[in-house]
């Protein structure tokens, strides 16, 4: 990888490094992933992720420390605390260089120590794809904070997508995850008011939380396995409708406050103007809740076919989708031992499908606009007339048969029930979904998303 710089290098660069050797190692990474306790916080510089049958998900940490003065053994203590909070399968440290003793001294605690001479050894000779790739994603990251500070709820959608990595339930980080995307697709509908890194920060938010829902799908997958059809069913429901809370305890909840609004309206209505008793109606699970039972079972009954699906999608969106980046099979074969026409790349069509039809995100017109003034992360000048990135992923949309079609019919897998009805198609044509989105669309600058239809938030 090159870097702008010796700081670079020494900073963020290495981190990339550290991510990319994972990546290549078959981990789902991502770097910065805030953890919050208390009234404290910090970032894990590098988290992994990877799932094992059957739908065993592994997460391993890396504290990464290039400098001269890294107090090497203090990392140690640092790393191996934070791999017990986190229940992390294997904690490492990342250093430039070190002595033997140390290395010794933490495998001794748990700990295995890297340096950049045994990366090197541990890392395979396939290129970084997806957010692993630091000579890109280090300019798109400043387009993010740029937007950032224009729209406070932006800013709150960006802080809180990368925490849902640690997030403990996987059905209230899913439920998150929907009511961020169905606020970015809305953003997109209005795009037309939006700076140039305003809508880059869309399109981020729209891949990541994408990313994120496949990787709660697996989640959710590990934790009902064993359970038989109609319990894991009723299980996903409740835990999607109340989330945190029994759901006794949420009915209760509910009970008692219909009783206090009526006794007030009793004390303070007169008699003859008093309505009917207030009813706040039943609990019920979010729309989208049927689909995604419909996902889970289609996992369970190929695991094999599921356990990458959050690394494809990263490849998907973030390399071929917001780089635009143009692959031959050979190149994708080399990255992961198949093409896009292998049965494990076309169950990650099932995920884009399920979002674009319940958050209404049409993925074809995301990625019809192209910024002509838009800077090369490389090079530094306008994009070049031949360089169509939007070209690239509807062509890799249509090669996994995702364009044009609804995704509980382009395989011979069982039909998936409860799909949301009148969706967008990817030809953009337009249906009642879309104008029931525009017109529920009132969400404005500097109030945070507010969760819907009892999603357990």
């Amino acid at each position: 990888m090159v870097y702008n710089n010796k700081s670079d290098q020494k900073g963020f660069g290495f981190e990339y490094d550290v991510s990319s050797m994972f990546q290549s190692q078959g981990y789902l990474t991502r770097r910065g992933v805030p953890l919050s306790y208390g009234n404290d916080a910090t970032d894990i510089d590098v988290l992994g992720i990877v799932f094992t049958n059957p739908f065993q998900g592994h997460k391993i940490i890396c504290d990464c420390k290039n400098k001269t003065r890294a107090k090497p053994f203090e990392r140690v203590f640092w790393a191996k605390g934070l791999g017990e909070f986190v229940n992390a399968s294997n904690v490492f440290v990342a250093l430039n260089k070190t002595q033997w003793e140390i290395i010794r001294f933490a495998a001794s605690g748990g700990v295995k120590v890297l340096t950049s001479d045994s990366m090197s050894e541990y890392r395979n000779n396939q290129s970084s794809y997806g957010l692993a790739d630091g000579e890109f994603y280090t300019h798109y990251e400043q387009k993010i904070k740029n937007a950032a500070k224009s729209s406070s709820l932006l800013n709150n959608i960006i802080l809180n997508t990368k925490k849902l990595y640690l997030h403990k339930n996987p059905y209230v980080a899913i439920n998150i995850c929907m009511e961020f995307l169905t606020n970015i697709a809305k953003g997109f509908q209005h795009g037309g008011n939006h700076s140039n890194d305003h809508y880059d920060a869309l399109k981020y938010l729209a891949c990541e939380l994408t990313v994120l829902v496949g990787l709660q799908i697996l989640w959710i997958s590990s934790d009902i396995l064993g359970l038989p059809e109609k319990a894991r069913r009723e299980h996903i429901s409740s835990k999607l409708t109340y989330g945190e809370l029994d759901p006794g305890t949420a009915r209760n909840l509910i009970n008692t406050a219909k009783e206090l609004a009526n006794e007030i309206i009793k004390t303070s209505v007169p008699k003859a103007m008093m309505p009917k008793d207030v009813d706040f109606g039943e609990i019920v699970p979010p729309p989208y809740t049927s689909s995604l039972i419909g996902l889970i079972e289609r996992a369970l009954a190929r695991p094999n076919a599921y356990l990458s699906m959050p690394q494809h999608l990263d490849f998907l969106l973030f390399e071929q989708g917001i780089k635009g980046r143009d692959y031959t099979d050979d190149e994708i074969r080399n990255l992961f031992g198949y093409t896009l026409s292998d049965e494990k790349f076309k169950v990650s069509r099932n995920i884009l499908s399920f979002v674009r039809e319940s958050c209404g995100l049409d993925w074809k017109s995301m990625w019809s606009k192209i910024e002509n003034n838009s800077e090369s992360p490389k090079s530094g000048v306008k994009e070049q007339e031949e360089s169509k990135p939007n070209e690239r992923l509807k062509d890799a949309l249509k090669e996994i048969g995702l364009e044009g079609s609804k995704f509980e019919k382009q395989d011979k897998e069982p039909k998936m029930a409860g799909s949301v009805p009148n969706e967008t198609n990817l030809k953009g044509e337009k249906s009642d979904h879309d104008e029931q989105i525009k017109q529920n669309y009132s969400v404005k600058e500097g109030k945070e998303v507010k969760s819907e239809n009892g999603n357990g938030q």
